[in-house]
């Protein structure tokens, strides 16, 4: 059976692969998303206001390949076709098994959109959410209010919270009478500067795309050079723990030198920089435990970083968003939206989350000064 309207809250990695898997069981899919959704020209695979993060160095877990391309067939060529570029890397484990791409955020979310908003049902809305809607009782999401743009209400079957890690949801949900998810999070405080480079002809030995240099008691920073696709390559510098890296171009070429790594060096020699150095900071993993909340209003769910949201430094994030996007697509699949359909998916999602989770909290465990709010109280 088909079903009427779905309204996503975001329109980001978790938005759009989400609004792709709705689209199989739904009528209309409409997208919410501050940004202009741009779908042609050259902004539409550029970093956009709303990816604040954009600009750093993005990778892709086998996993997240292999789900975006159900969600998507056809996807990997025109990755490919976009610039992309083949990456084979050693296998580490199921968890964290790499993908086969080198891609930058802007390429990938650039094109999954442009594939997405050419399906019939799928539309691009621009505003803000500014609330949600519910029937008398408070019992059932019915739609959103929306701020901006034409404004008004937007009534729905189901409303997906896509929101990200700026989700506003849970203190809604908690405002209607509910109980608010409980909160687990870890703070490892990352920082990230990027920057993109078109390396000379010989730069790398033949065999060679990735050279890690790793962080040091010397110098508590790792420094790495990967394909971006486009003929081009990302140097990434991050640190753990506040340890900051430079922000600007000087700062991270005085880094190199001061590596002393021949390979690293010999690589850069010559190198021309590609647009200004981007930067980002994460506090660490935060996760919402959303299959508990059992008296959550009907007809909103949530997925991506608005359900978990991993430390970047595990690659994670992208890949676990679409996961979630499948979970959806599977259990609207019989059309039922029917009481305790909101508490089953999120009881299904998080089963699919937990091994990402449970991975990334021990790895966040052993960075010095972790901080680890595990089992804290519902607020």
């Amino acid at each position: 059976m088909a079903l009427d309207h779905a309204i996503i809250m975001g329109g980001g990695m978790a938005g759009l692969l989400s609004a792709a898997g709705l689209a199989e069981q739904f009528e209309q899919v409409t997208i919410i998303d501050r940004d202009e959704l741009r779908t042609e020209g050259p902004e539409a695979l550029a970093p956009r206001r709303g990816v604040p993060q954009g600009g750093v160095v993005h990778r892709l877990l086998a996993l997240g390949e292999t789900t975006m391309e159900e969600l998507l067939p056809g996807l990997r060529e025109e990755l490919l076709a976009a610039g992309c570029q083949e990456w084979l890397r050693d296998s580490q484990d199921d968890i964290q098994e790499p993908g086969t791409l080198a891609l930058t955020r802007p390429v990938l979310e650039g094109v999954i959109r442009r594939r997405v908003l050419a399906l019939p049902a799928v539309t691009a809305r621009q505003g803000a959410v500014g609330g949600l809607l519910t029937d008398d009782e408070g019992h059932r999401v019915t739609g959103v209010t929306v701020r901006g743009g034409d404004g008004g209400e937007l009534h729905g079957d189901l409303v997906v919270d896509a929101a990200g890690r700026s989700s506003r949801a849970a203190g809604w949900v908690e405002g209607l009478g509910a109980e608010r998810p409980r909160a687990l999070s870890t703070r490892v405080h990352v920082a990230y500067t990027c920057q993109r480079l078109r390396l000379r002809e010989d730069a790398l030995p033949s065999g060679l795309q990735h050279v890690v240099v790793p962080a040091s008691e010397a110098l508590p920073l790792t420094v790495e050079l990967e394909p971006a696709g486009n003929g081009e390559h990302i140097l990434s510098v991050s640190g753990t723990s506040r340890n900051l890296p430079p922000t600007d171009l000087a700062g991270l070429r005085e880094l190199v030198a001061r590596l002393r790594d021949q390979r690293l060096f010999a690589a850069l020699e010559g190198a021309e920089p590609v647009g200004d150095p981007a930067a980002a900071k994460a506090a660490g993993s935060h996760r919402l435990r959303w299959e508990e909340v059992v008296d959550a209003p009907e007809g909103l769910v949530h997925v991506g970083d608005a359900a978990a949201a991993f430390t970047p430094l595990y690659a994670q994030g992208m890949t676990m968003a679409a996961v979630g996007a499948a979970t959806l697509r599977d259990a609207v699949r019989d059309g039922d939206l029917a009481a305790g359909f909101a508490v089953q998916y999120h009881r299904d999602l998080a089963a699919r989350l937990d091994p990402a989770w449970e991975s990334a909290v021990a790895r966040d465990a052993q960075i010095p000064g972790a901080e680890l709010d595990l089992e804290p109280q519902r607020r």
